[in-house]
């Protein structure tokens, strides 16, 4: 088992940067945005295409070993066709992010340091948790794909970025899929919890 690689810009301060704020998940498997952008017009990957076929194969697994025969060929097979499906929609994500974030001058990717363990996605293919593997695997393809082409990475601490509200920096109130701010003299009434975030993780990137 090996951890999340924190690549050598991790600790690049964003002073002269555009902090671009990565929010990663399983619905939207990208939400980013810079900090001081409304958070509506953040770019978002969807992520039901890739829980589709993670489904498929924790299904399929399932089913597998279940049978009476011996199924470790076939569970092998299942798990080579599925892998080379599940594992491109994870790059072409990363790759889609760092050209987006390649719109900005002197882009600074933020990602949460969410300190996951990278398993292979063999260890999850009968659990329904895809996130589990998801994010620490998408994480670390976005951290490879930006220094690929020189763009530097820092991390930040994840704690409340779902809740916090992203102009007034209170925590709100979580609702579905939306964040709702109580703040009384907050603009801010709810918004999707994946854009806002995006723009907080972001905003923590900037010089105090």
């Amino acid at each position: 088992m090996s951890s999340t690689p924190r690549p050598s810009s991790s600790r690049v301060s964003a002073t002269g940067y555009t902090p671009i704020g990565v929010d990663v998940g399983e619905k939207r498997l990208v939400a980013a945005a810079p900090a001081d952008a409304d958070p509506d017009e953040a770019f978002v990957i969807d992520g039901e295409p890739l829980r589709e076929r993670y489904d498929i194969l924790v299904e399929a697994t399932r089913a597998l070993q279940g049978a009476w025969f011996d199924t470790t060929r076939g569970e092998a097979q299942l798990f080579a066709a599925m892998y080379h499906q599940l594992r491109p929609q994870v790059f072409n994500a990363a790759h889609r992010l760092v050209r987006y974030a390649d719109e900005f001058a002197t882009p600074l990717l933020v990602l949460e340091d969410l300190g996951h363990d990278v398993r292979p996605l063999w260890d999850w293919r009968t659990a329904t948790e895809l996130g589990a593997w998801v994010l620490p695997a998408l994480q670390t393809a976005i951290a490879e794909v930006a220094l690929e082409v020189g763009l530097p990475v820092t991390y930040v601490n994840p704690k409340y970025t779902t809740q916090q509200c992203h102009e007034c920096l209170e925590l709100g109130r979580l609702e579905g899929g939306d964040v709702v701010c109580t703040t009384d003299d907050c603009p801010v009434e709810a918004v999707c919890r994946d854009r806002s975030a995006a723009v907080t993780i972001a905003g923590r990137a900037r010089p105090s």
